[in-house]
């Protein structure tokens, strides 16, 4: 029990040591970590043969032909693009926890996913972008799973390593809040003490 308070003891300090105050920075690295999260899954589905193929393939055809990625350089070149794009689509996840705020982050970080998914794999398919072809539906799936995993992940370590400040609730969000508080206390009904002591109002009643 004591060597299990102090692992969550070590990990709040790195947390309290990693936090970021710049948004692209905190932004680059989530968007790192959530490609990591997502090449982990792509990985095992890969190895259980619910996937065609690792992203350096997928990525690593945008440059060379599908065989061709096969090799280890062509296939390091494509996983290095993918990394870099995991980290620069973090930015646009990072604006969206900015404008709405820190709740819901695996909501959020869900449909994020999903829109990666159907933008960069759904639209790079269609219009050829990647000449590597997956044949199966399964694969398909199995994409939009890892997009969405990527998304969550992405969400949960922005709001993690940023500094509160960054994903504080938006101002129009404390202006209502405000208002209402005010109109609540307006239309609060107070109670009204008489000025008169009582043995005074006694003795005038009588």
């Amino acid at each position: 029990m004591q060597e299990m308070n102090r692992m969550f003891g070590y990990l709040k300090t790195i947390l309290r040591v990693l936090k970021m105050k710049d948004s692209v920075t905190v932004s680059l690295f989530s968007g790192f970590l959530g490609t990591l999260v997502m090449d982990a899954s792509n990985l095992l589905l890969w190895r259980t043969r619910n996937t065609e193929a690792l992203y350096g393939h997928i990525a690593g055809s945008v440059y060379v032909r599908p065989f061709r990625t096969n090799q280890r350089k062509n296939f390091w070149l494509g996983q290095i693009t993918h990394l870099v794009t995991g980290a620069i689509l973090a930015y646009p996840l990072n604006l969206l926890l900015i404008r709405t705020g820190k709740d819901y982050t695996t909501i959020k970080g869900a449909f994020f996913g999903a829109v990666t998914w159907e933008f960069i794999y759904g639209v790079g398919q269609r219009f050829e972008v990647f000449s590597t072809k997956p044949h199966m539906t399964k694969t398909h799936y199995a994409e939009l799973f890892n997009n969405i995993l990527y998304g969550i992940a992405t969400a949960k370590a922005l709001v993690a390593f940023s500094e509160p400040s960054i994903h504080a609730d938006h101002p129009s969000k404390k202006a209502a809040l405000n208002t209402t508080v005010k109109k609540t206390q307006i239309n609060t009904v107070q109670p009204i003490y008489a000025d008169t002591p009582s043995d005074v109002e006694g003795t005038a009643l009588m």
